[in-house]
């Protein structure tokens, strides 16, 4: 099997362990199990559970990423952009709630593991670039543009994490439509 294909199976199986135990019981024994392979072989792919840890994380952050240039290639206009690209960044479905709770262990996880850094920055200043992104295409609001990008920031966080703890409430069509309403608040 191809190395970085056995790689991502690894993976994947690690955010199932995380989302059904926890990240403290994704051990190089559970995720071996998990995964299929023996504890010999997941070190020929992962010599260091830190190193397949990170790499579980990126993951994440490559996945959202790539839903993110799936969207830079469909012609939208600009508010229809950044509704979509935020969508993008809440549940909407059991793989992006599985992505957000494993995300949400990482985050965790690095704010008590010394060495382990999670980067939510990076999410962070792409949920802010949004408002400078409409700035620039004339649609922002005359505002206080850094109050505005913490304002945004927060009502997605608040967002994906409602969407977390309350699975159930998980519609895509509500959740666009509640990004649609902030959305048109902000601009002229």
């Amino acid at each position: 099997m191809d190395h970085e294909k056995m790689k991502n199976i690894i993976a994947e199986a690690t955010w199932k362990i995380i989302s059904e135990k926890g990240i403290h019981h994704a051990t190089s024994r559970t995720i071996a199990k998990g995964a299929g392979l023996s504890q010999g072989a997941l070190r020929h792919y992962f010599s260091k559970q830190e190193s397949l840890l990170a790499f579980a994380m990126e993951l994440v952050k490559e996945k959202v990423l790539t839903r993110l240039r799936n969207l830079n290639a469909r012609e939208l206009d600009p508010q229809e952009r950044i509704v979509e690209y935020l969508l993008e960044l809440v549940p909407t479905d059991e793989q992006t709630l599985l992505e957000m709770e494993v995300w949400f262990a990482f985050v965790s996880y690095g704010k008590t593991k010394k060495g382990f850094d999670a980067n939510y920055v990076d999410l962070q200043n792409a949920i802010k670039n949004c408002i400078m992104y409409l700035k620039n295409e004339g649609l922002l609001r005359k505002t206080d543009e850094e109050k505005e990008q913490e304002k945004l920031y927060a009502f997605i966080n608040g967002m994906a994490l409602n969407l977390y703890l309350e699975p159930d409430k998980i519609n895509r069509t509500r959740s666009k439509e509640m990004i649609q309403d902030y959305i048109n608040w902000i601009i002229r």
